[in-house]
């Protein structure tokens, strides 16, 4: 059988879209500010808070705002699968796609894990600000609290303490945001306890038949990662507004290529096919007021 690597090639591309497309979004997405970026690095200065709404009287008042300089590099990233020439010739192309698929799956999912390892480093990595994203900041806007434990109980204490706290945090002039945390992060032990208080009807830990849940309408997510390395710290986030606690910064988005011609060297010299997926993109930091670290010992 002759191998027209073109057109295995163009419908290998068409597998690879269409399972991009209907892949999963990644669970981060509702606490990731999407930017485009147009060169090797991007730098956000603008991260400070702006100024509040004021009464219009006489003259406008420009604030002046602090000038942070916060950036993040491009790196690239890819996924390569190789394939026998072999397979080609004796026409297993059906078992060939499942594996473009599952590139392209992965593809889309990775962001996630760009987000997961963010988080993994709250407690040293820095934030616009030159502090560690969760940190014992400068009252009130300490976004680093110690929990009393993780039974249900120590754990309804401890939401209700995360979202006063991120209630209370003021921007750069002082002024209360009022900033309403609506997204849990979680290890998977976690989760059950986090789950009922999203779905549940009656209260979690309820003393009273009936009792009200007052956090199913508060709560509109909770994102379980299997990727955090301890099972009893957990955040509650800010996603409902404009900008985020992550930012996703994107040179150039996941791209199907391949090195499949007959005169290729890997195709000479070891028969082998090569298909993969490339990006190139990075994750940062976004708004530390919209996240809160709750460490149990």
């Amino acid at each position: 059988m002759i191998v027209d690597t073109i057109a295995l090639t163009k419908g290998l591309k068409t597998t690879f879209n269409k399972a991009f497309k209907a892949a999963p979004a990644p669970r981060y997405g509702g606490l990731v500010l999407k930017t485009t970026s147009k060169s090797n690095s991007e730098t956000y200065g603008w991260l400070g808070a702006p100024p509040p709404m004021r009464e219009w009287v006489g003259e406008r008042y420009v604030a002046s705002m602090e000038d942070y300089s916060y950036e993040i590099i491009n790196k690239d990233f890819e996924s390569t699968v190789a394939v026998d020439r072999n397979e080609i010739e004796d026409d297993q192309v059906g078992m060939i796609k499942p594996r473009i698929m599952e590139l392209a799956v992965r593809a889309k999912a990775y962001p996630d894990i760009l987000i997961s390892d963010l988080v993994i480093a709250s407690l040293s990595g820095l934030a616009y600000d030159s502090a560690a994203l969760c940190s014992n900041r400068t009252a009130p806007n300490d976004n680093l609290l110690a929990g009393a434990g993780v039974t249900e109980a120590n754990l309804l204490t401890g939401l209700a303490a995360a979202r006063a706290a991120m209630r209370a945090f003021t921007d750069d002039q002082g002024e209360v945001m009022n900033i309403v945390g609506d997204t849990v992060i979680c290890h998977p032990g976690e989760e059950v306890f986090f789950m009922k208080i999203l779905k549940s009807t009656t209260s979690v830990g309820a003393t009273g038949a009936g009792e009200f849940n007052f956090w199913r309408d508060q709560l509109k997510m909770v994102i379980v990662d299997a990727r955090l390395s301890d099972d009893n710290d957990w955040y509650l986030c800010a996603g409902g507004y404009a900008l985020k606690p992550f930012i996703l910064q994107t040179r150039k988005s996941p791209q199907f290529v391949a090195l499949d011609k007959k005169d290729d060297e890997q195709v000479f010299m070891r028969k082998k096919l090569l298909y993969g997926v490339d990006m190139r993109a990075n994750a940062g930091y976004g708004l530390f007021r919209y996240i809160v670290q709750t460490v149990n010992a």
